[in-house]
């Protein structure tokens, strides 16, 4: 029964995504806005590889507002956010994080939107794993550096791991 309910569920979301017709294509960014925002995030991304955090947090805005979302949990204030990245300090190895392909949106003269698909090489004793996922960053320049003002990151899941039936 349960399958049943998930199912209609699925061809209901389907159904309404199919009637609200394609989204509107964002505006294309400049080439060389393009170029700068992927140069930072490429930067950002091998700072989360390595193990220094305090290179992560140089690239976070210092502004109240600054946010950071990562599998549901919330956390706000520039603070919070070095303590939260304090716990994949020094875990070099464990993982590896990698991009897709950017999508970067400009947002106005001194902010812009990147979402890109993400994924996680897990190295574990028992063997190695990938997730996959997706980033989404708003950056804001000021100072003629890029930083981040919100960070979202959410991984995917197989079905299965919901209690869906197979």
């Amino acid at each position: 029964m349960r399958t049943l309910a998930v199912a209609r569920s699925i061809v209901s979301v389907a159904v309404l995504a199919s009637l609200a017709g394609p989204a509107a294509p964002a505006a294309a960014a400049p080439p060389a806005l393009r170029t700068d925002v992927q140069a930072f995030v490429a930067g950002y991304i091998d700072a989360h590889n390595g193990t220094d955090r305090g290179a992560v947090m140089e690239m976070f805005c210092r502004q109240p507002e600054v946010s950071w979302v990562e599998m549901g949990a919330i956390t706000r204030g520039w603070e919070s956010i070095r303590s939260g990245a304090g716990i994949l300090a020094g875990e070099l190895g464990t993982h590896r994080v990698s991009l897709g392909t950017m999508d970067v949106t400009p947002l106005g003269p001194d902010h812009a939107l990147v979402v890109a698909p993400l994924m996680i090489d897990l190295a574990a004793a028992d063997g190695n794993a990938q997730m996959r996922g997706a980033m989404t960053l708003v950056l804001e320049k000021a100072s003629g550096k890029w930083k981040v003002l919100h960070e979202h990151v959410s991984l995917q899941f197989p079905i299965v791991d919901f209690g869906a039936e197979g």
